[in-house]
Parts: C-alpha cells; structure tokens; sequence
C-alpha cells in the first residue's frame, strides 16, 4: 500500500513539472510577441484636421546637413493619423543601426514631400531609431504641431532633445540690444554644445552636438578639439561620419592655404590696386541688389542691432526662419557675421 502511494506521489510530481515547464514555455512565449509588439515608433498628436492632412510621414535622414532638405526619395514609410491622434510605424524593417528619422505632417493644400522651417507651422520632428528600438511621441499641443512634443522609449531621443533645448538659448534668450552679450552668450553655449558632444558615450549623439555648436564657423579656433574628437571615433565609418570627416578635410585645407592665400593676394595686390583705380568713376552695383523683400526687411533690422528674437516677433516668423534668411544674407552679401553687414557701404 505504501509502495503504491509513493509511485502516485512521483507520478504526481512528474506532471506538476510537466505542466510547470509547459506553462514557462508559454510565458516565455507570450513575453517575447510582447517585447516584439512593443518594438515600432509610436505618436499621439493634436491636429486641426481641417488644416493637416491625417497622414505621419517618416524620413530617413542620412547626413545633418540634410536635416532641412526634403524630397519624395527621403520618405520611406507613412501612417494614417485616426481620430485620437495617434499613428505608428512599423521599425523591423529599419537599418540595425542607429539612424536619424524626421516624422512630418504636411498640410491638405500642400504635396506630401513638403517641409516647413520655423514658425507655428513648422511640420516636423527629428528622432533617432533602429530596428529594435521603440518610440513613444506625445504631443498636447492645441496651437503648433509639435510644439511641446516629448520623445520616451529609446533613450538616445532625450539626449537628442537636451541638445536642441540647449542650442534654443542662442535664440531665445534675451541680449537687449547688446551685440557684446549676445556674443558672449552664444559663445558660451557652443562651448556647452562641444562639451556634451566631447563627454557622450553615443556617436550619433555626439555628432549631432557638434553640428549644433556651428563647428565650422568655429573649426580654425577649436582644430586640436576636432582632432581629438575624431580620434576618439575613428573606427565610426557611419554615413554621418564620412561627411564629417569630409567637412573637416574642407577646413583644415582652408587653414593650411591661408599662408598661401596671403602670399597670393600681396603678389597680385598692385594689380589688385590698379584695377580699383581704373574703375573708380564706375557706377558700383547695389549690394542689396540679389537679396529678396523679407531678406531685405532683416537686414534693416539687423542695422537697427536686433536680435534674432526681436526680428522674428516684429517680422512674425520663426527663429529658424529668421536664422535660415541670415545665412542666405550672409551668402548673397559675401559676409561672415553681423558686424560684416555694419560695414557694408550702402552708397554704391
């Protein structure tokens, strides 16, 4: 009786554990589909239907330089907004690797492949995502898309989100009219900006910082910091990179031709010289001549000593709009900074 009791008892035992292995089994399974289901970038967003079209679009970014360009080739995948606000994209079929994404929502009058720089329309937002990666975007703003849009999950986005929070000073903050402090306030930042990129452990990260901090305006200034910032991320041979890299050959290029430039110009100055005499009496073209209606309005401004903030508050416009028109004055005026504009000679 006793021997049988005890062959009951492990004949029990052995199906306990059968059932306990098979129900792991399923548990194991069931957390895996979960983990899986989590994976994709997910949004919740207000919009004016009446103004938006119900459609997210996800680029893909392959160069910071290109953070503001778009095209119908950079937009790899879209999603339907559904009444709540929320849209998701699938990320499996993403690169493994970390890439930067730009989500964009166009308006009804206008084609998919449509990008608003600065303002209360400005129609998009950056993030960083890989295949395995998920990301939660929430956005309660009623008056701008993405206006007070927070980026969870992947944790690379808030560090991404910390960079653009820094860099916003150099526009936000007020300089009253001082030339001097704001040149001093943004120096500061771009120094705050080289030092998050310097201290990151993400390559990504850190590269975007340095676009950030201006590099190559800053570059002839910073060269030991640049060297040893691609030292630390030489074995980096991401698509970021390799531009990078390129950018910086450009400069330190630039550098070593400086002497010889100098040599250059004094060899050919008297030519130089004499052909300014010779067309002394020659009526000289306008320098405004190239740049448009608002470019025009900013350079006024700029003479009156506003800042970027003044500007975009007395024009209405975006500080990203503000600062995209300064770089196109820039260009067309042949100038490296406001004090370049001070000097023009506006009598031609």
């Amino acid at each position: 009786m006793s021997h049988i009791s005890s062959s009951l008892f492990k004949h029990f035992i052995k199906q306990m554990s059968l059932n306990f292995k098979f129900q792991l089994l399923i548990l194991l399974s069931l957390t895996s589909q979960n983990l899986i289901s989590q994976q994709g970038i997910k949004g919740q967003i207000v919009i004016d239907s009446t103004i938006w079209s119900p459609v997210a679009y996800l680029s893909i970014i392959t160069d910071f330089d290109k953070m503001n360009t778009m095209s119908n080739e950079m937009i790899i995948e879209k999603a339907d907004i559904d009444r709540s606000g929320r849209f998701s994209f699938s990320t499996k079929y993403l690169p493994k690797e970390d890439k930067l994404f730009r989500i964009h929502i166009a308006k009804r009058s206008d084609p998919p492949a449509s990008l608003i720089i600065g303002g209360k329309d400005e129609n998009h937002i950056f993030i960083i995502a890989n295949s395995n990666s998920q990301v939660i975007i929430e956005d309660t703003c009623n008056t701008e898309l993405f206006g007070d849009a927070k980026i969870s999950g992947y944790y690379p986005n808030q560090m991404l989100q910390q960079i653009d929070e820094i860099s916003s000073y150099i526009d936000t903050t007020n300089f009253n009219g001082s030339l001097i402090k704001a040149d001093l306030v943004r120096s500061a930042i771009l120094e705050k900006l080289r030092v998050y990129a310097d201290t990151c452990s993400n390559p990504l990260i850190a590269l975007y910082a340095l676009y950030k901090s201006d590099f190559q305006e800053n570059y002839s200034l910073n060269q030991r910091y640049f060297e040893n910032f691609l030292t630390k991320w030489k074995h980096e041979r991401s698509t970021y990179f390799v531009e990078f890299r390129k950018r910086i050959q450009i400069s330190e290029n630039y550098g070593k031709g400086f002497l010889l430039l100098i040599g250059s110009l004094l060899f050919i100055g008297g030519f130089l010289v004499c052909l300014a005499i010779q067309n002394r009496f020659k009526k000289k073209p306008n320098p405004l001549r190239d740049l448009s209606v608002q470019e025009r309005k900013i350079f006024s401004q700029i003479l009156e000593g506003k800042s970027n903030k003044e500007i975009s508050e007395s024009l209405n416009i975006g500080l990203s709009t503000v600062k995209s028109h300064l770089n196109s004055i820039y260009s067309k005026l042949d100038v490296n900074s406001r004090k370049d504009i001070l000097n023009i000679n506006l009598d031609g």
